[in-house]
C-alpha cells in the first residue's frame, strides 16, 4: 500500500494492491467555497427574478445560484422582499446610470464624448436600451415585476414607477425640443410601452429586430 500525507498530517491511501490488482483511491479534497457577497447575491437573484418571477423564486433558490449553504442568503438579507428591493434599487441605479440621466444633460453624450444635438442623445438612448436589452434572459425586470405583482407590493410599485418615470423624463426632455412638454409626454410614453411589448415578444421569439424597429421609430421622431 502506497501512502501520502492528508489533511492534518495523516497519511492517506493512494492505491490499495492486493497481488494482481490495485485501486486508485483519490485522496480526499477540501471542498470548494464559493466567495460572494452582498452584490452577488443581488446579482444571482436579479437573474432568478427576471426568468423565473418573484413569486416562483425562492431563497434556497437564490442560494444555490450564488453557490452559497441553503439559507446563508439571510446572512445578507432578512428576507426575499428585502432582497427584491434592493435588487429593483439596483435596477433604478443602472437604469440611471447606463441609459437615462445622460440624456438629460446637453454637455455630455451617453459615451461621455461631449456634446450632442436632442437627435443624437436620443439615438444615443435608443442605442443603449438595444444594447441592455438585447441578449439578457428573461427580458425586463421591472415589466415582469409590474406583471406579476400589480399594485400587492407597495415597495415594488414605487420602484418599478421610479424607473419607468425615469426612462419617461429623459425621453420627454429630448422630444421636448420639438414637440412641446404635453405631447413629448405622451409619446414618450407610448415609445416605452413600445418597447416593453418589443422587449417581450423578443422574448418569447427571439427577433431582435423588433426592438430596433421601435428605436429607429422613437429616434425618426425627431427627424
Amino acid at each position: 500500500m502506497d501512502m501520502q500525507t492528508g489533511l492534518f498530517g495523516r497519511f492517506m491511501p493512494e492505491r490499495l494492491s492486493h497481488g494482481a490488482y490495485s485501486i486508485e483511491i483519490a485522496a480526499a479534497q477540501p471542498m470548494a467555497v464559493k466567495k460572494t457577497d452582498r452584490e452577488n447575491v443581488i446579482d444571482g437573484a436579479l437573474a432568478l427574478f427576471r426568468v423565473k418571477g418573484y413569486h416562483h423564486t425562492s431563497m434556497s433558490d437564490i442560494s444555490a445560484a450564488c453557490g452559497l449553504l441553503k439559507g446563508s442568503v439571510y446572512h445578507y438579507f432578512p428576507g426575499k422582499k428585502e432582497l427584491a428591493v434592493a435588487a429593483l434599487d439596483r435596477v433604478i441605479e443602472d437604469g440611471r446610470a447606463k441609459l437615462f440621466n445622460p440624456a438629460h444633460d446637453p454637455a455630455n453624450g451617453l459615451d461621455g464624448n461631449g456634446g450632442r444635438t436632442p437627435k443624437e442623445r436620443l439615438q444615443a438612448l435608443a442605442d443603449a436600451v438595444e444594447r441592455y436589452f438585447i441578449g439578457r434572459e428573461g427580458g425586463c425586470v421591472m415589466g415582469n415585476l409590474a406583471l406579476e405583482v400589480g399594485g400587492s407590493v407597495p415597495e415594488f410599485v414605487t420602484r418599478i414607477r421610479t424607473y419607468f418615470e425615469d426612462w419617461a423624463k429623459a425621453l420627454t426632455k429630448l422630444l421636448a425640443t420639438k414637440y412641446g412638454e404635453a405631447r413629448a409626454r405622451e409619446l414618450a410614453e407610448d415609445a416605452i410601452a413600445r418597447a416593453q411589448g418589443a422587449i417581450m415578444i423578443m422574448g418569447l421569439t427571439g427577433d431582435e429586430e423588433i426592438l430596433r424597429r421601435a428605436g429607429r421609430d422613437i429616434v425618426a421622431l425627431l427627424d
